[in-house]
């Protein structure tokens, strides 16, 4: 039965049905291979796309590191330049063109204007000849971008300075941020060197400026110093060979005016040019050894007289245990010593003044107590200031600059050490010094050592070279004391062409003389092998003017205003 049976129509009509489900599951699969493929496809060509992004990305980074790596060692090269070097027109060219090579810019320009500092006007562009113009608002902002022009500006003006660095960034825009960030940072390192440079500038211009200034007031000094001493020399001079000769009352009372007054200048004139000497930093101590007992007795000798013409009771006590021998300046421990007592004799019109010199704490203490006037409470503040007294009206009894207490505090404080006061007003007042010293240690009795008796010096042949006829007046007559007949040379080419004749044992020189002055003198005779001694006669009291004369070969100084003892000192010390 089954097919056998079946009608072949029905079996034809089956059989069709079959052949278009066939032929339908076919187109089915067919279509459905087609969306695959085309699937396929766009998967392909999207992995294809993002693999030339990621190697576009990959290229890119690699730019980017090497681009950065550049840059960092450009700004760490030219980082230590600036700070070895000042800004300059070639370090500027090498550092814009290193710029263009690293692709950080397409052009570089600077151009700097100074008219303080000439070497720092610079003016250089690199990519372009043209120079462009800064826009209006650089200088208030610092720093700005041109979108339009894609140029990044960089202000480097300040009070001094006018200038600007710029750069045209033509990179990939994601790249801009950080390249604006490099150039300025670029920027802020020139506009540190030529700040830096600037303030070199104005270094160099204030020392010179200061060393200028104090040769100024060096050589003023000097000149000063001569112009006031070398006269005052005469008149201290002519007072005292005046006393040597036979004088009535009338004529030793006005003597005696005419040496008080003259002390009197020549502690004004010391004052001023020690308190200038002070602030002008050319104050310095000589540190030698010295008897603090023999000071302690001439400072005795010189106060007794004054304070018994005042009737007061004048007492100087040295304490048994203060070291004898101790190394210091004596001759500034004397003039703070010299200024206190003075101004308490001076201040005190009835009464006492009593000096106490001790030892304590490795320092000497040097104590002025008097009876006199003492100072007022609101007063004591302003007692070491300069030109400053108590009593400042017109009428004040007391005569004075009021540099003398500014004055020994400053010589204390450069000893290290330092003045107390203590005043009861209408009751007196009491100075106390401490100065640190130390103690002479040497075994060496110097004073005992140098005494060999008085020593005949009245056989000695002596030149002086000295120019003023005033004080070739006096030293003859000085010399003339002690039985030396001097020759006289007005000048220094005067002193060679005696010298040249007639030998001397001692040769007591001018310093500053025209024609030929006493430092080329001394010079050209030690140059010639002259060995005899070569005293400096000299008004100069500053350390630079003494090694001037040392250097020039002279071997001792004389300082002007001398008296008579000191002259025979010196004599009987290089000449016998």
């Amino acid at each position: 039965m089954g097919l056998e049976r079946m009608d072949p129509e029905r079996h034809v009509a089956l059989m069709q049905k079959k052949i278009d489900r066939e032929r339908e599951a076919r187109k089915m699969a067919e279509m459905l291979l087609e969306s695959k493929s085309l699937e396929l496809y766009q998967t392909k060509q999207l992995v294809e796309q993002n693999l030339e992004q990621m190697r576009d990305k990959v290229a890119s980074g690699s730019e980017f590191l090497s681009y950065q790596q550049k840059m960092d060692n450009l700004l760490l090269r030219f980082g230590h330049t600036f700070l070895k070097y000042q800004p300059s027109f070639g370090i500027i060219k090498e550092l814009l063109d290193a710029l263009i090579a690293s692709n950080a810019a397409s052009y570089c320009g600077i151009n700097i204007g100074c008219d303080s500092t000439p070497a720092l006007n610079i003016s250089y562009f690199s990519g372009i000849d043209e120079k462009l113009v800064p826009p209006a608002k650089l200088a208030s902002v610092g720093e700005c971008w041109d979108e339009h022009h894609q140029l990044h500006w960089f202000s480097l003006s300040n009070s001094v300075v006018k200038g600007y660095f710029v750069t045209r960034i033509d990179e990939r825009r994601e790249w801009h941020t950080t390249i604006r960030k490099h150039m300025n940072l670029i920027g802020e390192m020139l506009r540190t060197s030529i700040d830096r440079q600037l303030k070199l500038e104005e270094a160099i211009r204030a020392r010179k400026s200061a060393e200028e200034s104090e040769k100024s007031t060096r050589d003023f000094l000097a000149m000063i110093n001569h112009e006031l001493r070398t006269p005052l020399n005469g008149l201290l001079g002519t007072a005292e060979l005046l006393s040597d000769t036979e004088l009535d009352c009338h004529q030793r009372g006005l003597l005696s005016t005419l040496h008080h007054s003259g002390e009197l200048l020549r502690a004004i004139i010391n004052d001023l040019l020690d308190y200038s000497k002070i602030n002008a930093g050319m104050m310095e101590l000589t540190v030698k050894a010295f008897d603090s007992r023999l000071m302690t007795n001439m400072l005795k000798d010189i106060f007794q007289h004054p304070a018994n013409e005042k009737q007061l009771d004048f007492s100087i006590h040295f304490l048994p245990d203060t070291p004898q021998h101790l190394l210091g300046d004596e001759d500034r421990i004397k003039q703070i010593f010299v200024n206190l007592i003075g101004n308490a004799i001076k201040f005190t019109q009835k009464g006492f003044v009593s000096v106490t010199i001790g030892w304590q704490d490795e320092a000497l203490k040097f104590i002025v107590r008097d009876s006199g006037c003492g100072i007022p409470k609101d007063k004591v503040g302003t007692l070491f200031q300069p030109f400053t007294q108590v009593d400042n009206s017109s009428n004040r009894q007391h005569e004075g600059t009021g540099l003398g207490l500014a004055i020994c505090k400053k010589l204390a404080e450069q000893m290290k050490g330092w003045i107390e006061v203590d005043s009861d007003y209408g009751r007196g007042t009491t100075f106390t010094v401490t100065l640190p010293l130390a103690v002479n240690v040497s075994t060496v009795d110097e004073a005992t050592a140098q005494q060999g008796g008085a020593h005949s010096i009245d056989d000695l042949t002596i030149l002086v070279v000295e120019d003023l006829k005033t004080n070739q007046m006096i030293i003859k007559l000085m010399l003339g004391k002690f039985g030396i007949t001097p020759a006289i040379a007005d000048n220094g080419q005067k002193a060679l062409d005696i010298l040249e004749q007639q030998n001397f044992d001692i040769v007591l020189m001018d310093c500053r003389m025209p024609v030929l002055d006493g430092y080329a003198t001394t010079e050209r005779l030690r140059n010639d092998g002259y060995s005899k001694p070569i005293i400096a006669l000299t008004a100069g009291t500053t350390k630079a003017e003494r090694e001037e004369c040392f250097n020039a070969g002279m071997d001792d100084i004389l300082c002007k205003p001398y008296q008579s003892t000191e002259l025979r000192e010196m004599i009987e010390k290089w000449g016998t």
